[in-house]
């Protein structure tokens, strides 16, 4: 899995245009994010990566390379 693969996915996940997504991005500023939004994503990484990310996960990241950093762990 290349951070790449996890831009393209949040691009998917929350209808964001490609240029939009990249690293550095804080992901809870996309327009289109939410709760409920946030446990599909969840959902999302576990389908593509196989990992399971928690609510505390999500809550102790504030940029998509905290969230690629996470799955690396945990792979």
């Amino acid at each position: 899995m290349k951070l790449t693969d996890l831009m393209r996915l949040t691009t998917q996940e929350f209808m964001e245009e490609r240029k939009a997504v990249v690293g550095t991005t804080r992901f809870r500023e996309l327009s289109n994010w939410s709760s409920l939004n946030a446990l599909i994503y969840i959902s999302s990484i576990h389908d593509q990566f196989g990992v399971l990310l928690s609510s505390e996960d999500l809550s102790k990241s504030n940029t998509i390379e905290d969230i690629f950093d996470i799955i690396q762990k945990k792979q």
